[in-house]
């Protein structure tokens, strides 16, 4: 259940807020519910995403496409787009697997999606309003609630779903397509980094992130909110580095 009394701020934002979950509720699979393909994707990536599939997992294609009760043909459709995204790979004699990853892989990354901040800061910005940042502040919750539990699952919906926020400030599609793919290829990394680091700094470090991107926000500033967030990457990367000197091996 979501406390929506631990927002702070004006009703409107509480209202924003509250319309906003609604419209998230809307979307949710239920057994009445035939899932379209896009949709589908979305569960997928989310299971692979949360280490529901774990990396080396088989994916079965008609075992899928009769849970998600869709023929064959769309699931392939399905399959094809994760493994574009590099989520999965079609291996001949192996069938389809969740893919691995590694330390330097995952740096590599994190220095584009940096670079791509700088384009976020440039490029055109969308209208933002009180219910982005009602959001926000939902996600500060979130943090307090996790300095608490140290749940690492849900330490990494907060990222996706703060990703979710950050991809909307920009209309350029192109970046869009760009950073979302980057994002749901690192996003698995935490789970192990978090075996490796101390997770309350983590999310201290998360929260303060959180908290200043809201600030730039309220004042209309999506530049200064993109080099808060890189930054916060930047920080990442600085974290990584340091493992590796120590010959530490994350994956």
């Amino acid at each position: 259940m979501f406390k929506i009394n631990n927002l702070s701020g004006a009703n409107v934002h509480k209202n924003n807020f509250i319309e906003w979950m609604g419209q998230q509720i809307k979307t949710l699979p239920d057994s009445k519910h035939r899932m379209k393909k896009h949709e589908i994707y979305l569960e997928m990536r989310s299971r692979i995403c949360l280490l529901d599939y774990r990396p080396g997992t088989r994916l079965n294609e008609r075992e899928l496409a009769s849970e998600f009760g869709i023929s064959r043909t769309p699931m392939r459709d399905v399959l094809r787009k994760l493994e574009h995204n590099g989520l999965i790979s079609s291996q001949h004699g192996h069938g389809t697997i969740v893919t691995s990853f590694d330390l330097k892989s995952m740096r590599d990354i994190y220095l584009v999606r940096m670079s791509l901040m700088d384009a976020l800061g440039d490029s055109t910005p969308t209208m933002t309003d009180a219910g982005t940042v009602s959001e926000l502040r939902y996600l500060e919750s979130q943090c307090e609630t996790l300095l608490k539990d140290n749940d690492k699952r849900e330490f990494a919906k907060v990222l996706m779903h703060l990703h979710k926020i950050l991809h909307g400030l920009t209309s350029n599609h192109v970046l869009k397509e760009i950073n979302d793919t980057l994002f749901y290829q690192s996003v698995r990394f935490w789970f192990q980094l978090l075996d490796r680091v101390d997770m309350r700094i983590q999310v201290e470090d998360l929260k303060d992130e959180i908290i200043m991107l809201r600030r730039s926000l309220d004042i209309g500033d999506v530049k200064l909110t993109a080099s808060i967030h890189k930054a916060y990457l930047r920080m990442v990367v600085s974290r990584l580095d340091s493992i590796q000197k120590e010959g530490g091996i994350l994956f």
